[in-house]
Parts: structure tokens; C-alpha cells; sequence
């Protein structure tokens, strides 16, 4: 099965976003529902967590910027977008003290006041997309918000990065960062500022210098409060998915900076599709596995959706870096990941998706989070414009 472009794109525009800013948008309380059935249909019994009002308003600009009409009576991407942001920015953020709580009620009142770093580099991504799309000057303004809260109040001047939460939990974790530095590409793409690809710089650095073990090739997880390694095997284990996104992540700030980071990128990629990636026979051969440990034993053998995406936006990166010399072997498992993909989680229909497979490809989740719409979202739409040539969903 060839996964063509009118697919990706038939999937996108005519399934995904209508049932997610109709069955996953609570118009009655506001924001975007936190999961739906795997028919498609809304469950309001979950509290709304930030990340997942960040992520649709993310998806929902990105879909606005490439000119995604909605069915006749439903809402236009842009008005989805705001309708999150506003939920987002009326009941997640926290006074006095700042920062945004983790969740929220179906009602918007409080749930889980937690307030991670992981969070908030999601709200700044938001930002940066929501003010692409709509060009609203509070989305910078709560992004210089953000930012200044998690300088205030959760940076460590003494051993560089941020810290997961005001009470400075361990472990200490890189995937945070990773998501700031995504959140800082996207903030310095939407506004052209200097300042946050600066910024960027310090994260890419603390991944060399401490998230990045050169001798295996590795992206650790999880850190003492010095960035050593947590202790036993909480600090052996790597993730195969991260290590990913970094990849694409990487490129992307190469990009940027206008430098190649290939020896970076490369070493992550080679870690996770050597080591990180299922090589049996079988219909599920081929996809990454959730977690392994640093010298490549298998820790989770379980297949998550978001893994399998951030797989097919590394040979996009690959692809893309390898310009017209091209990469034939990133080409071959861009679709093998693809045929994959459709056939095995996106089968569910409605523009729905199975998130969570075992190592045998049989799916075990029970409901479809609304945080994947984020990866699936973003990868797909990378597949249209790399491999395709194509920036629109009109």
C-alpha cells in the first residue's frame, strides 16, 4: 500500500479536523475535549489538561495558515484556534503566583494546580501559532508571559535548563526542553526575533553537553539534579521516539542557524532505527518501540502513535538535509511508516485514530487522546510539504 498525498490529504481535511473541532470542541464549557471514543464521540468526564488545549490551538492554526475550509455549519479553523486559546489563557494560568496549572475542569475551574515546565513550553508554541494565524497581539504578549515566568521562576542558573516545577521534582527530565526548543524555533519563525533563537542556542547546548551521551549515540531521559544521570535503570532508559524528534528538531534548527548538525541528528537516528525499532517479521515490523535502554535491550516493546510519527518526520528530515542527492533508505521507510500508520492506527475510521498498539500491531487503547492530533497533525502535514511539494489542505 502507497500512502499518496490525496489520502494524507482526505484524511486531514475531510475526517480529522472536522470530528476534532466538532465532537472534540466543548461548546457548551469551552475549550477542546480531552478524548474521544474511538467512534467519535466526546468524553467529558476527563479534566482538560494544558497540553492539550496548546496542541489543538496548534493544530488548529496550522490548519488555518494552509487554508483548510471547514464543513458547512462547523467552525472555521480560526475560530477553533481562538475559541482554545481564550479557555487556555482565561482558566489554566495561575494567580498570583504565575505559571499555568496543569488541569482544568470540563468548567474550567481548577484540577491539577501542578505547574511544569513541560507545559509551559507548550503554551509557547501555541502562542507562535496562534499569532501566525491570526496576528492577535496577546498571543506575544502571553508568550513574553511565559517566558518570563519560566526565567523567574524555574530557571537553574547553576546547572543551565529549567527546572520541572517550582518545587524542583526529580527526576529531572530532557523532554521539556526539547518541546522548549520546538516552542522557541516556532516563536522565533512567527516573529523574526533574534532573542528566541538565542534562546534556542542555550537549549541545543545543554543537549550536547548533557542530554547527549556520544559514546552510545543517546538521548537520556531522565537526570539527577546536576544533569548527571538518574541512578539504576531509571537512568539507563532511552526513548526511541525522542530520540526522533530530536533528529527532526535538530535539522530544524540547523536550518535556522544556518549550520549543519548533521553529526548530531545522524547519531540519534541511527541509535533509534538500529536499536529503537522493531526488526522482527511480523505487521508491526518496522515501528519504533515505546522505550529501550541505552545498550539497545528492550525496556517497553508497546508501540505508541506518537512514536511512529516522530519516526516518519526524521526521514523527512533526512530526506529533506540529503537535498537533490536525496535518501533513498529515509524514502523506503517514509513509506513503509506511512503504509503502517494508516493501516494500523488510522484504521479505526471517523478521522479517529487507535493510539497504542502491543508489539504484535494488536491496538489496546480504548480512546483516542486529543494530545496526538498534535504529532499526527504536524508529521502528515511535513509528508505533504517534503515529499510532495504541497502547502495547502484547500
Amino acid at each position: 500500500m502507497t500512502v499518496a498525498a490525496e489520502q494524507i490529504r482526505t484524511w486531514l481535511a475531510g475526517h480529522a479536523l472536522p470530528l476534532w473541532s466538532h465532537a472534540g470542541l466543548d461548546t457548551e464549557q469551552g475549550g477542546f475535549t480531552e478524548a474521544l471514543t474511538l467512534d467519535g464521540k466526546p468524553l467529558f468526564d476527563r479534566d482538560k489538561r494544558l497540553r492539550v488545549q496548546a496542541r489543538q490551538v496548534y493544530v488548529y492554526s496550522h490548519a488555518h495558515l494552509l487554508g483548510w475550509t471547514p464543513p458547512a455549519g462547523s467552525p472555521s479553523a480560526l475560530d477553533a484556534a481562538a475559541h482554545g486559546f481564550r479557555f487556555m489563557t482565561e482558566n489554566h494560568w495561575h494567580e498570583p503566583g504565575g505559571g499555568f496549572v496543569f488541569s482544568v475542569r470540563r468548567d474550567g475551574a481548577p484540577a491539577d494546580a501542578r505547574i511544569e515546565a513541560y507545559e509551559q513550553a507548550f503554551v509557547l508554541f501555541a502562542c507562535a501559532w496562534y499569532h501566525r494565524a491570526s496576528g492577535d497581539p496577546k498571543a506575544l504578549a502571553w508568550a513574553d508571559r511565559t517566558m518570563a515566568f519560566l526565567d523567574s521562576a524555574l530557571a537553574d542558573p547553576a546547572h543551565g535548563g529549567y527546572f520541572e516545577n517550582p518545587g524542583r521534582g526529580l527526576p529531572r527530565r530532557q523532554n521539556p526542553h526539547m518541546h522548549l526548543l520546538e516552542a522557541l524555533l516556532a516563536m522565533h519563525a512567527a516573529t523574526g526575533a533574534p532573542d528566541w533563537l538565542a534562546r534556542a542556542d542555550t537549549i541545543v547546548e545543554l543537549f550536547r553537553t548533557r542530554f547527549f551521551d556520544s559514546a552510545t549515540g543517546t538521548l537520556g531521559e531522565f537526570f539527577g539534579p546536576d544533569w548527571s544521570a538518574a541512578p539504576g535503570t531509571e537512568g539507563r532508559i532511552v526513548e526511541p521516539g525522542h530520540h526522533f524528534e530530536w533528529c527532526w528538531l535538530l535539522y530544524q534548527y540547523g536550518r535556522a542557524r544556518g549550520i549543519d548538525i548533521s553529526d548530531l541528528a545522524g547519531a540519534l537516528y541511527r541509535f533509534a532505527e538500529d536499536r529503537g525499532t522493531d526488526h522482527d517479521a511480523g505487521p508491526a515490523a518496522g515501528l519504533g518501540f515505546d522505550a529501550v535502554l541505552r545498550g539497545g535491550d528492550i525496556h517497553d516493546s508497546d508501540k505508541r502513535l506518537w512514536v511512529q510519527t516522530e519516526a516518519i518526520k526524521a526521514q523527512l528530515a533526512c530526506i529533506e538535509a540529503a537535498g537533490s542527492a536525496g535518501d533513498p533508505d529515509a524514502s523506503a521507510r517514509l513509506a513503509a511508516l506511512l503504509e503502517r500508520l494508516f493501516t494500523l492506527y488510522l484504521a479505526v475510521g471517523h478521522g479517529n485514530w487507535q493510539d497504542h498498539l502491543d508489539r504484535g500491531g494488536r491496538g489496546f487503547a480504548e480512546s483516542a487522546p486529543a494530545s496526538s492530533f498534535y504529532h499526527l497533525f504536524l508529521a502528515l502535514t511535513e509528508v505533504l510539504r517534503v515529499r510532495d511539494g504541497i502547502e495547502t489542505l484547500a
